[in-house]
């Protein structure tokens, strides 16, 4: 579960990434600090993007196939089987 979060705050981070290096190179070209504000607004909105979209992708891609039946966590020779789908059975 860990995992997913720290993927998730990866993939937020990317436009945030971006754009500080984007102010590193312009900072190392010209030697000043850029004039204009930091477009905080764009960056969360790309960020949350990023995040939403990624979430589409593992639903289109990872998803389980929806045929077959479910069979309820039942118990089974005093060790519980965790819930399934069983797959359709070809006539």
């Amino acid at each position: 579960m860990i995992r997913l979060l720290l993927v998730r705050v990866v993939l937020f981070a990317i436009p945030f990434a971006i754009y500080g290096v984007y102010l590193w190179l312009t900072h190392k070209r010209t030697g000043a600090p850029p004039q204009h504000p930091t477009p905080w607004t764009w960056l969360f909105g790309a960020g949350l993007v990023i995040v939403i979209a990624s979430f589409i992708w593992l639903g289109l891609v990872e998803g389980d196939k929806t045929g077959g039946r479910y069979v309820a966590p039942h118990v089974e020779n005093g060790k519980i089987v965790p819930g399934h789908v069983e797959p359709e059975k070809s006539p």
